[in-house]
């Protein structure tokens, strides 16, 4: 959107000789409210959803979004003035106070803050989710509450790990990178992770947490009286959670004290990975939300080591553990370098083992004396004798019921034994369970390629095969096919939103990249002997990844996408950054302003920044469509009457359309505006499937589809219950006035993806309280189908979709303006969820064919 409000604005200060003189400034001020307003929504609208879906979040970030939306705001304000002169200067004052109360939360001078840069291992709980990741927080909580093992340490908060990037303009200097690239260009990706490492690896740590690392470091080395070697780990807000970021980051094993602040900024600059900026540009994380702290413990000599899941991901009713081993240290099982032992282990009081598999085990990944890891060979004993004995497995069965039960959720868990047999756990993480809603029985008669491949993620999938050889190689890797893998290599995440289905022909089912393709709800089959070589690009097959066999061809009749992935969720209430959101809340998000023709819609009413900026907005429209001055509306060339048989009066401004291409007239008929996204919702709310004038009291029920189509018009509508549109070719901003509730609609079409969004909120209504949240819900529900994201609170409704191609927000418009029809009076119908999933479905059902803009 930024590109596009430059460009418009550019275009209106060089249209002098279009623009009257006298317009020019308000014009200006005009198009940066809307930017201001665009802006300051978005910003309330992702703390909104982090306050009612209870994410986790960082006090960084939220201070972070605070003082972006505090200025964001304050601009309004000022461009309302360059607007309307001092006609609502009051607005100033009543956001100073909120402001004020606002900067009080944040810092803390009413209610200490509590930001360190470090927190000792011994204090660590899940009550510091917030400051240190979900890593040091999971692990602390087990040493602290559950008597187990876990290596000594400490915690480098997110608040040192902004400290660190404000200390060396990281940000901005990393920001014009990522601008620059192109990141389905794997040369200019790559290129642009070596810029980031080597800029934060010549990044000076700032002295106070230099000190404080070298401080922490020694003490621990004190009180065991000898040197440590220590583990540096990332563990990001918000890793191991609803995103699982599994392998994206780097941790380094082995590193002695001396070099722990190097290390530090090695484990931050993994955030570029090249991994995991796909990541998160596939899972629509920003950058800046993602505050690195780094945990520091001491490292374990591992006899052994492996990954534990408490249930089966893919089958958890079969109530079993899942155990992979391998001699030395784990980091050549989870990157599915090397294949491990398996053994599933029976959910029983005495663990017994239900089978297992036992593999030859040649390298294996150890401790070097000076510091660092290397490769050593297994010795001839030990290359295919099991890694756990009888007596280990029971130890990690109870293990793995306490954490299971502490943490009330199942749990993905890295473990070791040290050279003295004593089992300490590493990693405790919330386990995606990854199932099918119904076995397929049906008896397939295809031939089979392979009827052993293990399953980790289930479902079933088919395409063309693609053989992946790097990661250029995936530049001509097509939507709907089969990514074919050699190694389990995190390297290939850019093609897991394209691909049907994965097969790795080694790896492991505790993995990382299996933890990765059940998060993205990828059918996934791994350790296939020989299917690289055996398989042939371009190929037709199936990977039925429920029963762990490839056929050849394509059989449609057990092909089952319907994966359910079990929802993780933890208890943020607990952490210090909600409880500041909670209380910020209550002064920024409640909308009390939401009928523009109440006479309680006044600046003297706003009690909440979402007032001021709802009041600024509406303010706005008023003051550049001259509502105060009606005889100025024909004055201005490129101001509308939008001719309609719909009951609606609509004021629209053509911002930068050739005025010659509008009739001279002021009367103009809706086909003749030149606006895209106008045009596909238009074509919505005209669609055949509703009717906007009859009755408004239902029929009876066998007609009540059809009542809830049909809407009372509104005869000589007032300019109090006037709509606007500002439009330009690709852009849409609308304000509608409908009866009883109000709904705005932003909108940017264009055939560049990157730019096109569309942006809805809805408020009111006639009914009760009751039926508002009802209709709200049906709305959600309705626009949920084709890809909205929503948030709700009570009968306020916010919807947005974007960075779609053209074809899919051009739908999604068009599906838009079929529901503002036909949901119109509908909230005084809706009795209770089930009246909503039914006209849900009818809705559906009536749909007319999908819009075109061909069409």
């Amino acid at each position: 959107m930024i590109k596009f409000w430059k460009k418009l604005q550019q275009k209106i200060t060089n249209n002098n000789s279009e623009l009257q003189n006298s317009l020019q400034l308000r014009y200006k001020a005009f198009l940066d409210l809307l930017t201001e307003n665009e802006h300051a929504l978005d910003l309330m609208t992702e703390l909104e959803n982090k306050y009612y879906n209870q994410q986790l979040i960082s006090i960084p970030y939220l201070k972070g979004m605070i003082k972006n939306l505090t200025r964001r705001t304050k601009n309004i304000l000022f461009d309302l003035s360059a607007l309307a002169g001092e006609d609502y200067k009051h607005l100033f004052q009543i956001f100073g106070d909120l402001e004020k109360d606002v900067r009080e939360i944040i810092t803390g001078s009413k209610d200490p803050i509590y930001t360190p840069i470090i927190i000792p291992m011994d204090k660590i709980t899940t009550k510091f989710i917030d400051k240190v990741g979900s890593k040091m927080a999971n692990l602390g909580e087990l040493k602290n509450k559950c008597d187990l093992h876990i290596p000594d340490g400490f915690g480098l908060t997110a608040c040192a790990y902004t400290q660190f990037a404000d200390y060396n303009d990281l940000s901005e200097k990393i920001s014009n990178i990522l601008r620059k690239t192109e990141v389905n260009k794997s040369h200019e990706l790559l290129a642009a992770e070596t810029k980031i490492k080597k800029l934060i690896k010549n990044a000076p740590v700032p002295a106070e947490i230099a000190h404080i690392i070298c401080r922490e470091s020694e003490e621990i080395e004190k009180k065991y009286n000898r040197p440590i070697f220590w583990a540096v780990r990332s563990s990001a807000i918000g890793e191991d959670l609803e995103h699982s970021f599994a392998g994206q980051f780097s941790s380094t094993l082995n590193i002695p004290t001396e070099q722990l602040l190097e290390e530090y900024k090695s484990v931050v600059a993994s955030k570029y990975n090249t991994r995991s900026i796909l990541y998160q540009r596939m899972k629509r994380i920003r950058s800046d939300d993602v505050d690195m702290s780094v945990g520091f413990l001491e490292m374990v000599n591992a006899k052994c080591s492996g990954v534990l899941y408490t249930t089966d991901p893919v089958r958890p009713d079969k109530q079993e553990i899942v155990i992979s081993a391998i001699w030395g240290l784990g980091q050549l099982l989870v990157e599915g370098v090397v294949s491990a032992d398996t053994y599933i282990l029976k959910r029983t009081p005495d663990f017994s083992i239900a089978r297992q598999e036992i593999v030859q085990k040649e390298i294996f990944l150890k401790q070097l004396k000076h510091g660092g890891v290397g490769h050593g060979i297994v010795p001839e004993e030990l290359r295919n004798k099991p890694c756990l004995t009888g007596n280990q497995l029971h130890k990690l069965g109870q293990a793995a019921m306490l954490i299971e039960k502490h943490n009330k959720y199942a749990q993905d868990i890295e473990w070791c034994f040290d050279e003295q047999d004593r089992l300490f756990i590493v990693q405790t993480r919330p386990l995606h369970l990854n199932t099918r809603r119904e076995a397929s029985t049906q008896e397939v008669h295809a031939p089979v390629i392979s009827d052993k491949a293990q399953s980790v993620a289930a479902g079933v999938g088919a395409g063309l095969v693609f053989k992946a050889t790097d990661i250029h190689s995936l530049s001509e890797f097509s939507k709907g096919g089969i990514l074919v893998l050699k190694n389990s290599s995190l390297q290939y995440i850019g093609a897991f939103q394209k691909a049907t289905a994965v097969i790795v022909e080694k790896g492991n089912l505790t993995d990382h990249i299996s933890s990765v393709v059940r998060e993205f709800k990828i059918p996934c089959v791994v350790r296939v002997p020989d299917i690289f070589s055996i398989l042939e690009n371009g190929q037709k097959i199936t990977v039925d990844a429920n029963r762990g066999v490839i056929y050849k061809g394509i059989i449609n009749e057990i092909l089952d996408n319907d994966i359910i992935i079990d929802p993780i969720s933890i208890n943020v209430e607990r952490t210090e950054s909600y409880r500041m959101l909670k209380r910020l809340a209550e002064l920024i998000f409640p909308l009390h302003l939401t009928d523009p023709r109440s006479a309680n819609f006044k600046e003297g009413a706003c009690q909440s920044w979402h007032d001021i900026i709802r009041f600024s907005h509406e303010t706005a429209l008023n003051e550049m469509f001259s509502l105060k001055d009606k005889t100025f509306l024909g004055k201005i060339k490129n101001v509308y009457q939008v001719k309609t048989d719909l009951p609606l009066s609509i004021c629209l401004l053509n911002l930068f359309e050739d005025i010659q291409t509008y009739p001279k007239q002021k009367l103009i008929s809706a086909k003749s505006i030149v606006c895209r996204p106008f045009q596909a919702l238009w074509s919505g709310m005209n669609s055949h499937s509703i009717s906007w004038r009859g009755p408004e009291r239902m029929a009876d029920a066998g007609g009540i589809f059809a009542a809830m189509t049909r809407t009372p018009a509104l005869e000589n509508v007032s300019y109090d219950t006037k709509s606007y549109a500002v439009v330009t070719p690709e852009y849409l901003n609308l304000s509608l006035s409908m009866g009883y509730h109000y709904v705005t609609l932003d909108s940017y079409l264009s055939d560049d993806p990157y730019l096109n969004h569309i942006t809805i909120s809805f408020k009111g209504g006639a009914a009760d309280a009751r039926k508002k949240n009802l209709r709200i819900l049906l709305i959600s529900r309705i626009l949920k189908r084709v890809g909205f994201k929503t948030n709700i609170n009570k009968d306020f409704l916010k919807a947005r979709i974007k960075a779609e191609d053209a074809q899919i927000i051009e739908h999604s418009l068009y599906t838009a303006g079929r529901m503002l029809g036909m949901t119109r009076l509908l909230d005084l119908s809706l009795e209770n969820e089930n009246t909503v999933e039914y006209y849900v479905k009818k809705f559906y059902d009536q749909e007319d064919e999908p819009y075109s803009e061909k069409s």
